[in-house]
């Protein structure tokens, strides 16, 4: 694998990091209890699946 693929996956790495980042400050500030609930619900569920990936992209980046 080249370093050009290494340099995506470690852009695709920070990029998602920060955006867990903002997504976890939404999910814990006094805007997030303002909308429906489901959606809520479902904000939680997606930052639960952005950071396996993020972390299965972790993984990947040590193995290379």
């Amino acid at each position: 694998m080249g370093q050009d693929f290494k340099s995506r996956l470690v852009t695709e790495k920070e990029e998602l990091e920060e955006k867990l980042g903002k997504l976890n400050d939404f999910n814990q500030s006094e805007k997030a209890d303002g909308i429906d609930p489901i959606q809520k619900s479902l904000l939680v569920v997606q930052a639960g699946a952005m950071y396996t990936y993020l972390e299965c992209l972790k993984a990947r980046l040590e193995r290379l």
